[in-house]
């Protein structure tokens, strides 16, 4: 039988934080607490969909953050595709060429959506993908 809840301190434990940062997350209302029988106890199914969402706590067993968002990509990634600094990323953003999403969670976070960011590159000619730069002079 899988648990529903967990103690914050196992919460803690799994994100290898300490006491005070553990009961830091619970303060900020990023998943569902329970009271029961006086103890705080944190839903184990809102946790994960939390944990999902966010990129910045990664967990003790290496099971990545972020799987909500693996149909999208970073700025740091989009620029490395492109070939250009991270800068030239964000204006490309802030020109709205394509869907992005800013997460908000400690530190906002841009991702940006692969099928609108692949639509967008097939209609523009400006911009040649690093890999297909490299096939052009190996030619």
């Amino acid at each position: 039988m899988n648990k529903t809840s967990m103690s914050v301190r196992e919460m803690g434990r799994l994100l290898g934080l300490g006491k005070t940062d553990s009961y830091w997350l619970v303060k900020k209302n990023y998943f569902e607490i329970r009271l029961i029988a006086g103890k705080m106890r944190v839903m184990v199914d809102s946790f994960e969909k939390w944990y999902a969402g966010q990129f910045h706590y990664k967990k003790v067993n290496g099971e990545l953050p972020g799987a909500k968002w693996a149909d999208s990509m970073s700025v740091p990634e989009m620029a490395r595709l492109l070939g250009i600094k991270d800068g030239s990323a964000y204006s490309l953003i802030y020109r709205k060429h394509f869907q992005s999403v800013k997460i908000s969670t400690i530190n906002e976070v841009i991702r940006i959506d692969k099928t609108s960011f692949e639509e967008w590159y097939a209609k523009q000619t400006h911009y040649k993908k690093a890999s297909e730069r490299e096939e052009e002079c190996n030619v």
